[in-house]
């Protein structure tokens, strides 16, 4: 082993940290909220490709002289001419104005696609996508649970939570629009940070028999974390220039999911060492405590 960084004796530093982070993230959460896109709230979308650029500012400016309000305008790939215009729900009376007045206001365009999502498909795409993380979630926890202990699967998941929370509240925060590429993203940073900390635990109970009665616990777990230190920051280094490299060349939806699962893969690399570990470490001496307290009285 080439390195001996610290890690576990601090945990009350790092817990202080995620807890401020956690705190900050919910607060953002819950002042700005989250964008929810069509997908979850219903609406009428519109891909139109105008003759050339334009702004944004001049197409809402057409759609609030048509009293359409709570509308997003988003450019397509690059340059300023691919447009997809989110309203709320419009009649196709509504909607033939509007392409007009954007026609006569703004410029020439050619109507790719439209598209429209009622608000009861809204409600059950919500439903639907809650029901995915919660399964998740639980499949998460069985497998941990079964494959290791309860102790480490409850670890995990707060660890998981702490990620996902974070991760919202920055969405929240520049107000990326919610889509499916945003639950895709969350289900895959579940799966990544929960894969991180496994690597992390295997570690830790792979090193467990191998530990001396006069070892403290704390030695083993900070062995273990450095042990996996190299491997840990090789495969998010790998994952991050992936990501970054979908920031600069994809496409809008594309980079708002790329964004999501970056700051996943930071912070899931983060709680995997400064979060589950010392969790377990806590709980584990917790029990052993008690074991030898009911070991003395008997």
């Amino acid at each position: 082993m080439r390195y001996h960084f610290e890690f576990v004796r601090p945990w009350k530093t790092w817990f202080i940290v995620s807890g401020l982070l956690v705190i900050l993230a919910l607060g953002a959460f819950f002042i700005r909220g989250l964008n929810y896109g069509i997908d979850f709230t219903g609406g009428t979308q519109m891909n139109l490709r105008f003759t050339h650029p334009v702004t944004a500012t001049a197409i809402k400016t057409v759609l609030t002289r048509d009293h359409i309000y709570g509308s997003t305008v988003v450019f397509v790939g690059k340059g300023s001419q691919n447009v997809l215009i989110t309203t709320p729900t419009i009649s196709e009376h509504e909607r033939t104005a509007l392409l007009s007045q954007l026609g006569s206001k703004v410029g020439h365009f050619h109507e790719i696609s439209t598209s429209r999502v009622s608000s009861i498909i809204g409600r059950q795409t919500e439903r639907t996508a809650l029901i995915a993380v919660l399964l998740a979630i639980v499949a998460i926890i069985a497998y941990i649970a079964i494959r290791f202990e309860w102790r480490f699967a409850l670890s995990g998941i707060i660890a998981m939570i702490h990620d996902v929370i974070i991760t919202v509240g920055l969405i929240a925060l520049i107000h990326i629009q919610i889509t499916e590429y945003f639950i895709m993203a969350v289900l895959t940073i579940f799966g990544y940070s929960i894969t991180d900390k496994i690597i992390v635990f295997d570690r830790i109970r792979e090193n467990l028999p191998k530990k001396k009665k006069q070892d403290a616990l704390e030695d083993l777990v900070n062995k273990s974390l450095n042990q996996v230190l190299v491997r840990s920051i090789n495969t998010s280094t790998t994952v991050i220039i992936a990501l970054l490299a979908l920031l600069i060349f994809a496409g809008t939806s594309i980079r708002d999911f790329a964004l999501t699962m970056l700051f996943g893969v930071i912070f899931g690399t983060y709680s995997s060492i400064f979060i589950a570990s010392p969790i377990w470490l806590l709980w584990r001496k917790r029990d052993l405590s008690n074991k030898r307290k009911r070991t003395a009285s008997a």
